[in-house]
């Protein structure tokens, strides 16, 4: 009988050892996006491809990217960023919870019927925004290659 006790008392210190590392192991684990596509916006006028999803209700995924003949925007034209920032919320912005370790990206080009593809992996980001609420990078793509989607890898802060 006491065998049996020990037995029982040994796998229930393993399993309570196990979900305490467990749950101290998930905050340096890293999260893996699916495809978050650049979608473009239709409007002649102010060209423009972006992407939002939400993390949690403080933070998001973001992307953007002005076309070569947008010239209405703040950014320059065949400017790209991406990153994670803190969502406004009521009179507040928040910094996120969140930041990206490595962001891949797949460009893409159509060249006289024929389409070109073209990656880059990102791994250094910095705060874009005056008040340090997100963390981005910046991008002007070469060659006429355009951004078509991007994947991220980020841990919890």
């Amino acid at each position: 009988m006491n065998i049996k006790k020990m037995i029982i008392l040994a796998i229930l210190f393993v399993a309570v050892v196990g979900l305490a590392l467990n749950s101290v192991s998930a905050v340096g684990k890293t999260y893996k996006t699916d495809k978050l596509y650049f979608k473009y916006n239709g409007d002649k006028n102010i060209p423009r491809s972006d992407f939002t999803k939400k993390i949690n209700n403080r933070s998001e995924f973001y992307g953007y990217y002005n076309y070569p003949n947008n010239h209405r925007m703040q950014d320059s034209a065949n400017y790209m960023k991406v990153g994670i920032g803190g969502k406004y919320i009521g009179k507040k912005y928040y910094k996120p919870n969140y930041k990206p370790t490595k962001v891949y990206i797949l460009f893409k080009k159509t060249v006289k019927g024929k389409t070109y593809y073209s990656s880059k992996t990102f791994t250094k980001f910095g705060s874009t925004l005056d008040m340090g609420n997100d963390h981005a990078l910046p991008y002007n793509p070469k060659n006429n290659y355009k951004p078509y989607y991007a994947i991220f890898y980020y841990k919890k802060v």
